[in-house]
């Protein structure tokens, strides 16, 4: 979204596929550097009224269990689903597998299944994730039991959380970006709070501190990654950064993946079923291969970009949640998994206008594109945004990096190296 700079422009005045590229990608800066030049009280009404539009759309949301519209005069009239949505049910059963033995986290042997619980899953389907995210999910769910708010209450109030932590970032960045994702709320209403993505919330709110600590240039950063990591294993492409961590940060960083997700196995039976049944919940090897022949590809070029652009912690936060999620995505042919973490804020924006376009598509035209297209959509937009980032590089620079590919590896990992 950075204006392109001028070294970048000793071409031909003849048109060409590649200069009306660059010219595209000026246009996009320059209605950038429009926005970025409203007036406060503009930036303040908007991102306030489209607050206000994401709260109307999520009162449908709230289930009649947690809270009956009906004893509520203004709200009497509005249509309720009676109870949880099913990653709630799902992951209550989880927890209080937890709390009444927490040897029992992967076997579900010792405490059955209410009939709501065993008609909306399976033992084996309820709350199959990794013992980090399982652990932080059974301390809320005890929260919620001691305060009254209930597991679903202090769900919400992370969705909250993680809205806010958004919100003011983009107010401190691109503050068009909170209105561009969310004045189009249906979608992530349903997900947070009528089905509630628990783990992803979970996650997204550890990424977020993890995004405030990088913009303070603090190296806890990297520590709160390798939580995310072992939690939903989205922001897995974050391990290569490693190399350019301090050895001490680097050696935490290790430690926390070894003890997420490899202690475990010595520590719970039956502890590698979550990663068989994830594999197995849809998608063939077909699919899987087909994914990764398209993710390696994206992901070298991304290090590329993330190296020649000079990608600071915060843009290797975000960007470090996409080619696994994309990937996850593609075999299980679900958006949901990469729409989430598209969320996650990008001051230079192309992460969170690829889940604004993918979203707006279905949208806007819900008899003509099938929602799953979503997935598609906001992948082709990641890739025009890394040609983008081409673009700023120079396709000079890009042309001859790409000739000389052993040079190039040893300049990007020479630089991680020395950072």
């Amino acid at each position: 979204m950075k204006p392109t700079p001028p070294s970048v422009h000793t071409r031909s005045s003849a048109p060409s596929n590649a200069r009306k590229g660059s010219l595209l990608f000026e246009r996009a800066a320059a209605i950038d550097a429009a926005l970025l030049a409203v007036p406060n009280r503009v930036k303040y009404l908007v991102v306030g009224f489209t607050v206000i539009v994401m709260v109307g759309v999520s009162i449908p949301n709230v289930p009649r269990q947690y809270l009956d519209y009906s004893r509520v005069p203004l709200l009497s009239g509005i249509h309720q689903r009676e109870t949880y949505g099913t990653d709630s049910i799902s992951d209550m059963y989880g927890a209080k597998v937890i709390l009444n033995d927490p040897s029992d986290m992967f076997t579900k042997e010792r405490l059955a299944q209410t009939p709501l619980e065993a008609a909306t899953w399976s033992k084996e389907a309820s709350a199959p994730y990794p013992p980090a995210v399982l652990l932080a999910e059974t301390g809320l769910y005890a929260f919620g039991e001691w305060s009254g708010i209930g597991f679903y209450g202090v769900i919400l109030g992370l969705a909250f959380v993680f809205l806010s932590l958004s919100g003011y970032y983009f107010l401190k960045t691109r503050w068009y970006l909170f209105p561009v994702l969310y004045l189009n709320f249906s979608y992530f209403s349903y997900r947070f709070v009528y089905v509630q993505d628990n783990t992803y919330l979970v996650m997204l709110v550890v990424i977020m501190a993890a995004l405030f600590l990088a913009r303070a240039r603090r190296e806890a950063c990297h520590a709160l990654v390798a939580v995310a990591i072992i939690m939903k294993l989205a922001p897995l492409y974050y391990v290569k950064n490693v190399l350019t961590m301090r050895r001490r940060a680097a050696v935490v960083f290790v430690a926390i993946l070894l003890a997420g997700l490899v202690l475990p196995y010595f520590v719970w039976d039956n502890y590698l079923y979550i990663y068989r049944y994830g594999n197995d919940l849809k998608g063939d090897w077909a699919s899987a291969a087909m994914s990764v022949v398209f993710m390696v590809p994206f992901s070298i070029v991304l290090w590329y970009v993330e190296v020649r652009l000079a990608f600071d912690t915060e843009d290797r936060i975000g960007w470090g949640l996409v080619p696994f999620a994309m990937l996850l995505g593609l075999k299980m042919n679900s958006a949901r998994h990469l729409l989430i973490v598209l969320l996650v804020p990008d001051k230079r924006g192309i992460r969170n206008v690829a889940a604004a376009i993918g979203l707006a598509f279905p949208f806007l035209f819900p008899s003509l594109v099938a929602f799953n297209s979503a997935l598609l959509i906001s992948t082709a937009v990641l890739c025009i945004g890394l040609v983008s980032y081409l673009d700023q590089i120079g396709w000079d620079v890009v042309r001859d990096d790409f000739r000389h590919p052993r040079r190039t590896a040893k300049m990007i990992l020479d630089a991680n190296a020395s950072k």
